[in-house]
């Protein structure tokens, strides 16, 4: 085998094979090929930013952004764990598996993967600083096609469940013929389906990671934002589109359902019901009316999220251009995102199934607790004052 000496001096000489030194080098190569292009890459993000100056946004401000970070951790904190535990209650007891209860896990998913995915991702986007280098092109295009698919595929099980409750209040027999957990589970793949197709225009088109520095009396702030690439006539369409097909449309549907329902409420007496029919009422009214809390809860809260995507596209002049993007931007989605963690709180407080679900878990964690604390302080006895040892330490069979 072919070998190369170095000598640096005339004491030191050592060998190493040809091979070695070519695969060595070859990983010398192609690590500084790499370095080069994340280099690169980040020298063309940088060319691609934007100077705004002057440009006053109130996130410039540091006492606001600890607020935004404030409230944007514990909706992510409490959000994630509300939901989970509204899953688990429903999933543990084969009671809870109700029809209803399917369409109110199906938003428990949805509320999870925005307070696990999107709203981390959010903060990153309009609070952290652009040399953070947090986000790039691929995650923008997929946070933003996930958030309107959790958006959409929320407000459609929420036009489901509304139909549900419907005719169950209002058309009880026919709602007891046509009611079964797969045909359920049908709608709910509908649902998921169609809330994908609508979002698609997202990832075809793709986002772009984009930094802006914006300067002013407040101070200067950089941030690496994701723009869409759409082209204006498209953009001005597909919004327009769905503002009405997936805002304005459910909307009236659900707005149709609850004035039926609540008629329907307020229109019959349970007086006159005895027994098992009489509990069936008052759960059919009690989960109606939690229904509609949640209902008006969600079109309170992205209600300002769809009127300023939509009123933007048709300004001549954006007031976006001018001032407070981040702020406006951070405002709408903590709007929305609050209703996610807001959910099992309405759940936990209307719904005494919720409640006893709730506290069978709580009694569980308790006992296990206490469990673990009495393990913890089991104590062995000392072999010199009990009676069961002898006094080289061997346990005594005697009685």
């Amino acid at each position: 085998m072919k070998t190369i000496s170095i000598s640096p001096n005339a004491t030191t000489t050592m060998t190493i094979p040809t091979t070695d030194l070519t695969t060595i080098t070859a990983m010398i190569i192609m690590a500084t090929s790499q370095q080069q292009q994340q280099q690169q890459q980040q020298q063309q993000l940088y060319n691609e930013q934007q100077v705004y100056d002057p440009y006053p946004d109130l996130t410039q401000i540091f006492i606001v952004r600890f607020i935004f970070i404030f409230c944007y951790a514990v909706i992510m904190i409490s959000a994630a764990l509300g939901n989970l535990l509204i899953t688990y209650i429903v999933i543990s007891n084969r009671k809870m598996r109700t029809t209803v209860n399917y369409y109110i896990v199906n938003l428990a998913c949805c509320d999870i993967l925005i307070s696990v995915f999107v709203l981390p991702t959010k903060m990153f986007e309009l609070l952290a600083p652009a040399e953070w280098l947090a986000l790039n092109d691929t995650w923008c295009t997929i946070m933003s096609f996930l958030q309107s698919v959790m958006v959409f595929a929320s407000l459609l099980t929420l036009v489901a469940t509304c139909f549900e409750r419907y005719f169950a209040i209002v058309h009880p027999l026919k709602s007891r013929m046509q009611q079964s957990k797969r045909r359920t589970c049908r709608i709910l793949l509908a649902v998921w389906l169609l809330s994908s197709f609508a979002s698609l225009p997202n990832i075809l088109n793709g986002s772009m990671a984009v930094i802006n520095i914006l300067k002013s009396e407040y101070g200067t702030i950089a941030r690496l934002t994701c723009m869409s690439t759409f082209d204006d006539e498209f953009r001005l369409i597909y919004f327009t589109i769905l503002f009405i097909c997936l805002y304005l449309i459910p909307l009236a549907l659900i707005a149709f359902t609850c004035f039926c329902i609540a008629r329907a409420l307020l229109r019959t007496s349970i007086l006159h019901r005895q027994g098992s029919l009489l509990r069936q009422e008052v759960n059919r009214r009690k989960v109606g009316k939690m229904i509609l809390v949640v209902v008006v809860s969600f079109t309170i809260a992205w209600t300002p999220y769809f009127l300023i995507s939509v009123i933007t596209q048709y300004q001549k002049e954006n007031y976006f251009d001018k001032h407070d993007y981040y702020f406006t931007m951070l405002s709408i989605n903590l709007f929305g995102f609050l209703h996610s963690s807001i959910n099992p709180v309405i759940y936990l407080t209307m719904s005494a199934r919720f409640q006893k679900g709730f506290m069978r878990l709580l009694r569980i964690v308790m006992c296990c607790q206490k469990s673990t604390e009495n393990a913890g302080h089991t104590s062995i006895p000392d072999p010199g004052t009990s009676s069961r040892y002898s006094p080289n330490g061997n346990i005594n069979n005697m009685p």
